[in-house]
């Protein structure tokens, strides 16, 4: 109980071993594809923005890493203290069962010459005498085999106790040793990149005005992105509007606000659907890391500037290929330049937003199923960077995509 109230009140969520297990393998799955993706783009001689983002990236998951080792490391010691009281405990009622069985056979040794079975019955006044007297020797006899199997019983107990123990000791063992590897690994890649920062930094002019012209990019792209939408709620509330004058209904509970989306029953089905599987969407790339995350933040070679991002940028392989993240119906194919056509993809009154592709595979009004190739994803040579953007909406709200996809 202590070791429970010590680790509550250090501020640490308790989480369970299966949790934390899948979280280890996820983020050890990420940093291995940051390796890969900057090992690609460690081709370049000179540094680029895109490598300090995957560096700073991986630096993050693996600080998550640690904590996540750690957390379990908690875990495993409160098993095994817990583990350690039960044993002492078990072996406490072993040996109290041992006694009472001692005392047992103690008795029925100093009374042996009552206990002939054949004598004792033989010896009885009655056949009422007889029956009372078979009785108490069955129920004596029950009494010492239930005490046997009572003793074998917490014995077996102990032994599982103690195993578990052995296996959560190793395990534990296991685990600093991961620990401390992240550690170490931990701090040489702050210190690479720092020298890269600094690298950088010795060109932040030009890269300032790099993220600038960028965002000025997004900008422009995501006012026709809003255009679009708000086109397809326009056009969804004026077939409701119809629907309803058709079926002469003047009830005004049926008007839908211009920013909500009125949906057919088939629609509103796949909308709820979509919702469901909120933090289970699978990722719109094949194997990718989070390079920017949603919403505002610094730029991690400038505090200068700030980048806001309605999405997030995921990075991945040259040649990859953007795929769709849930079933729906493709409602816009826009071309803002050659190396970044976006795909807009409708489910309910969800849409998400693919860009950043050089290359598509669908058009306008084509249904598509969930993970299905949709487009390839441009890469700009210059800074050897292969990065898809992507979007969630409800209606005109944007939503944080990396909270609906899969860990």
């Amino acid at each position: 109980m202590m070791l429970t109230l010590l680790f509550v009140g250090a501020g640490y969520a308790q989480r369970t071993k299966a949790s934390l297990e899948k979280e280890i393998k996820s983020l050890q799955k990420e940093i291995e594809t940051a390796n890969k993706l900057l090992k690609e783009t460690s081709k370049n001689k000179e540094v680029t923005l895109n490598q300090v983002n995957l560096l700073d990236k991986k630096i993050q998951n693996r600080q998550k890493l640690i904590n996540a080792c750690n957390e379990q490391i908690r875990l495993l010691d409160q098993s095994i203290n817990q583990g350690e009281s039960n044993i002492k405990k078990l072996n406490g009622e072993l040996g109290k069962l041992r006694g009472e069985y001692s005392k047992m056979v103690e008795f029925a040794y100093k009374n042996r010459s009552h206990y002939d079975q054949l004598e004792f019955l033989f010896a009885s006044e009655d056949f009422n005498q007889a029956f009372q007297r078979m009785r108490y020797i069955q129920q004596f006899t029950d009494a010492r085999k239930t005490k046997m199997d009572q003793i074998s019983s917490a014995q077996k107990k102990v032994s599982e106790e103690v195993e578990n123990n052995r296996k959560a000791r190793e395990e534990q063992a296991a685990l600093l040793a991961e620990e401390k590897a992240q550690q170490n690994a931990l701090v040489k890649e702050k210190e690479e990149l720092n020298t890269q920062v600094k690298q950088l930094k010795k060109q932040e002019g030009k890269i300032q005005q790099s993220i600038k012209d960028k965002q000025a990019q997004a900008k422009k792209f995501q006012k026709e992105i809003d255009k679009i939408i708000a086109e397809e709620i326009k056009k969804a509330n004026e077939r409701a509007a119809k629907e309803a004058k058709n079926a002469k209904n003047t009830k005004k509970s049926t008007s839908t606000k211009p920013d909500k989306m009125a949906l057919t029953p088939s629609e509103k089905a796949l909308a709820t659907s979509f919702s469901a599987n909120k933090g289970k969407l699978p990722w719109p790339v094949e194997r990718g890391v989070i390079s920017s995350s949603y919403g505002k933040h610094t730029s991690s070679v400038s505090s200068k500037v700030t980048v806001t991002n309605n999405g997030i940028d995921i990075a991945t392989a040259e040649n990859a290929k953007a795929r769709c993240v849930f079933e729906g119906v493709v409602v816009s194919v826009v071309k803002p330049s050659a190396s970044n056509i976006g795909v807009i993809i409708r489910h309910g009154d969800y849409f998400t937003v693919y860009s950043q592709l050089d290359a598509v595979f669908v058009n306008r009004g084509d249904k598509v199923k969930t993970k299905q190739e949709i487009g390839k994803i441009h890469t700009d040579r210059s800074e050897g960077k292969t990065e898809l953007h992507f979007e969630l909406r409800q209606g005109t709200d944007c939503l944080n995509p990396s909270i609906w996809l899969a860990k």
